[in-house]
């Protein structure tokens, strides 16, 4: 299974707070490169969290046994991309399309690709003085029976216990067929998400926990394990040097007085 991150500086700040064109991104990612959505794309604006400048928009498509989310940042003029399959894909071509789609600085960004297949255990070093957030990837052999219901007052319950700011209801979805492999869910927090995907056959669970603010690693690790026994617990820093890669950063007067602020937010200049 092939998890990639492209964490993406330099963009116009523009086509990231365009609705249209991230909604038409993730509905055309699935055919364009034989990935399997199972529901149609969620796209989750987000212009009322505490620090104006982390306005954007947080967007999504669940696939047989994946994810591909974006979450743009238009006043820091970045965007974070995860798309993560059962199905095998060509991650260049995806690259490529996002650099055609939303243009980004090439020597500015980071682009990694994850072999979900590998078992390890390793936390990479994260600093939270100029690292954008956190990104933990898990395998979990179930203990228990995962139900729709379950991985639902699952995932509701953990983002109080770890104490993270949910901006909408979970999601669980399956893939339609006779006889479904997948049970997949997720739920967004602020400007960055949670999924898990359920393998129903051999009984897997493949957890996603991508955060723009610093957790308690271990601490969603004993929440991770009431699902069953981890198998594999990676942690990556995403958008390296954060702080020194985005181009703008103004300040609160200046983002209020912003003709992109007003508009988002109804009010005449």
């Amino acid at each position: 299974m092939k998890h990639i991150t492209l964490d993406c500086y330099g963009a116009s700040q523009y086509s990231l707070n365009d609705l249209t064109t991230v909604y038409q991104i993730l509905n055309y990612v699935g055919y364009k490169f034989g990935l399997v959505p199972i529901a149609p794309p969620h796209i989750i604006p987000y212009y009322y969290g505490r620090v104006k400048k982390d306005s954007g928009i947080s967007a999504y498509v669940l696939l047989k046994g994946g994810h591909v989310t974006i979450h743009t940042f238009p006043f820091r003029e970045c965007y974070f991309v995860d798309v993560f399959s059962t199905t095998d894909f060509d991650e260049k071509q995806i690259y490529d399309y996002f650099m055609e789609t939303l243009p980004f600085d090439e020597k500015a960004s980071n682009f990694e690709i994850i072999n979900r297949d590998e078992r390890t255990f390793h936390k990479n070093p994260y600093d939270t003085d100029c690292d954008f957030g956190p990104h933990l990837m898990c395998e979990i052999d179930a203990n228990k029976e995962i139900t729709m219901d379950y991985m639902y007052d699952f995932l509701e319950n953990l983002v109080v216990d770890i104490n993270m700011d949910p901006i909408i209801r979970s999601v669980v979805n399956k893939d339609r067929t006779n006889n479904p492999n997948y049970i997949s869910g997720i739920i967004i927090i602020a400007q960055s998400h949670i999924a898990l995907h359920y393998d129903i056959k051999n009984k897997k669970i493949f957890a996603d926990l991508f955060s723009c603010a610093p957790f308690n690693y271990d601490e969603v690790d004993s929440k991770l394990s009431e699902l069953g026994n981890l198998k594999s617990n990676v942690l990556v820093p995403r958008g390296t040097k954060h702080i020194y890669r985005v181009k703008s950063v103004i300040t609160e007067d200046e983002l209020k007085a912003s003709t992109l602020w007003q508009t988002n937010i109804g009010i005449d200049k």
